[in-house]
Formats: structure tokens, sequence, C-alpha cells
């Protein structure tokens, strides 16, 4: 997983890696109590991903919570090891699509596929950000362009219309992401 600048023109950061992934072609657009009921469900999903997201052992300066760091950093290991066990079967009984290489923007997303959708066309795209918590993100996106690649199709889509506050949570996942890239492989290159 890594986050790199996809378009130069473009700003701020973007996610690429491996998750799962599922869309379908709709013929118009839900109505607009849906569309808010969708936006605050993909608000939830990204506050609980932002929580499980948080790790114990942040202790700063304080000589007291330094003391404790080591056992909250135990604690902390076994309910993320917990949460990622029933997350895995709780995925088991769900029907979680295949893995697609992609790439998340706040204005966008775009995969690899063997089959793409037509240019043009509206999609519902379900996006799976975590398997310790299986619960996708929804989007209603357009198909901006499809190009055609050795094996299969590189499907670009802009998301329709989503709220700021939508935004600003999708730009906090992705620079999550990028800061979790970043230490990993700062951590990688110390071994």
């Amino acid at each position: 997983m890594s986050t790199t600048a996809v378009d130069p023109a473009a700003p701020g950061l973007v996610f690429s890696g491996r998750l799962p992934l599922a869309w379908r072609e709709l013929p118009e657009l839900p109505d607009a109590i849906a569309i808010r009921e969708q936006e605050r469900s993909n608000l939830s999903n990204l506050h609980t991903l932002f929580a499980l997201d948080i790790h114990a052992g942040d202790s700063g300066d304080d000589p007291a919570a330094l003391a404790n760091a080591t056992e909250l950093k135990r604690l902390d290991f076994k309910v993320g090891l917990l949460l990622e066990l029933v997350g895995q079967l709780y995925a088991r009984q769900q029907d979680i699509p295949a893995e697609h290489t992609l790439t998340l923007a706040v204005t966008g997303l775009s995969w690899q596929t063997e089959a793409a959708p037509p240019a043009g066309s509206l999609l519902r795209i379900e996006l799976y950000c975590s398997l310790s918590y299986p619960r996708p993100l929804v989007f209603h996106a357009r198909v901006s362009d499809t190009t055609p690649y050795p094996g299969g199709w590189h499907v670009q889509t802009r998301f329709q219309d989503p709220s700021e506050s939508l935004q600003e949570a999708l730009e906090r996942y992705i620079f999550l992401q990028h800061r979790r890239a970043v230490a990993h492989s700062r951590r990688g290159g110390t071994r």
C-alpha cells in the first residue's frame, strides 16, 4: 500500500493499494434522502475506522503515563487482535468482493479490472477499507474514462457530489494511510 499523487495538478494525497471492491451500473442516482442516508453511513464507517486506527501508548512526556505505556500497548494489541479475528469471521459470512489494485482520491476512484463498465455510466461502488471492520463505503460515481492495459482495463471514476464532510473524512482516511505507509517504510529501513 502506498500513497502518491496521481496527477501533479490534483491537490492532496491519494491512497494506492489493493482492497476489496465491487460495483454495479445504475440507471440513475437514488433520491436525495437515500443519498444523505448513505453519506451518514459512510461517515459513521470512516469514524469507526479512525477509532480503530488509534493506538495506545502515545504517552507524550508524562512520566506516570510512560510507566503505563507498556501495559496499554499490550492491551491495545490484544483488543486489535480480537477485532481482527471477529472481523475475519464476519467477513467469511458476508460476500466480500475480490481485491483490486486501486487508487482512492477525495474526488474519485480508479482501479484495474478484467471487464470495464462503459465510459459515462453511473455506478454504485462498494469499497471495503478494512477487513477488521468489513462494512463498505458506498459511493455513487460516474465513469470518466476506461483505458485498456494488458490483461484488462483501467477504470477512472468521479464521485457524484460528495458532501464537504465526506470529502474531509476521506482526506483524513487517505492521510492516515499515508502516515501508516511512511511509518512502515521507516521500520522496514531500520531492520
